[in-house]
């Protein structure tokens, strides 16, 4: 990934991710206006943080990210597979839909998603212009989100797998990521032999590679472009919110990205 510094924020985008195309980016947690266990960039306004910190840290983000903070849409991640597609940004008063993908054609949207471990994908199809994010916790992911999303967007723009970028976000990584025998039951259930290579054993403690699996679950959709962050939530407090590592008192960074207007 490539990092950016800018007015006090930091933020990061995937390289193969054409820039000329789509705005897009990783926000890590400096620059904002939360203090404490939320300092600093908050954006999640469910986790205990001053309400007027985190819309000012909403404004903050939006103005250095150079697009509209009235151009947002956001949904209630809850774990689940539902995917959704919008083409006008989400009124302040209206309530959030329950959702773990979005997806939008309309270069006036900006999608954005909140995180502190669980793995962020982001999608683009330079074809058909279309962009979405996904939330991929470990929940998710055993259920194939990664995957389901790509055969959404096959089946909602027609899209065509093989053309699509996918970027797999900072996140907690596997040498970090202690589970319970039942998490690799249930992997094994899903996805047979293949789920034993998400899994390493160190110490008599079981580890998830989030970020293998979901490579796994989008090349076996189709999808040949895969870049990986390689960031790490929970070795890097410095720079990102931990759920695990920071015991659930915490914030969530966000991840952005909106297609830029077609030139042509």
């Amino acid at each position: 990934m490539i990092r950016f510094d800018m007015d006090g924020c930091r933020y990061y985008r995937f390289e193969n991710l054409p820039a000329d195309q789509v705005d897009h980016a990783v926000f890590t947690r400096l620059g904002g206006a939360s203090v404490g266990a939320y300092s600093a960039l908050n954006l999640g306004g469910t986790v205990g943080d001053n309400p007027e910190a985190v819309v000012e840290n909403h404004q903050r983000l939006f103005e250095v990210f150079g697009r509209p903070y009235e151009s947002r849409f956001d949904v209630w991640q809850v774990h689940g597979t539902t995917l959704v597609y919008s083409d006008r940004p989400r009124p302040r008063d209206q309530k959030h839909q329950p959702a773990d993908g979005i997806f939008t054609d309309n270069p006036e949207l900006t999608l954005i998603m909140r995180f502190a471990d669980c793995v962020p994908l982001v999608f683009y199809d330079p074809v058909k212009r279309v962009v979405g994010l996904v939330h991929a916790g470990w929940q998710g992911t055993v259920q194939n989100i990664g995957g389901l999303a790509v055969d959404y967007m096959r089946q909602r723009f027609g899209s065509d797998p093989a053309s699509l970028f996918a970027g797999i976000g900072p996140s907690i990584c596997g040498s970090c990521y202690q589970v319970g025998e039942e998490v690799r039951a249930r992997f094994l259930q899903a996805f047979g032999a293949d789920a034993l290579d998400f899994f390493a054993e160190r110490d008599g403690a079981l580890y998830l590679d989030l970020w293998l699996a979901n490579a796994f679950c989008l090349r076996k959709a189709g999808v040949v472009q895969v870049e990986q962050s390689g960031l790490c939530t929970a070795e890097h407090l410095d720079e990102w919110y931990s759920y695990r590592k920071e015991k659930g008192i915490t914030g969530r960074f966000a991840v952005v990205i909106g297609l830029k207007h077609d030139e042509h």
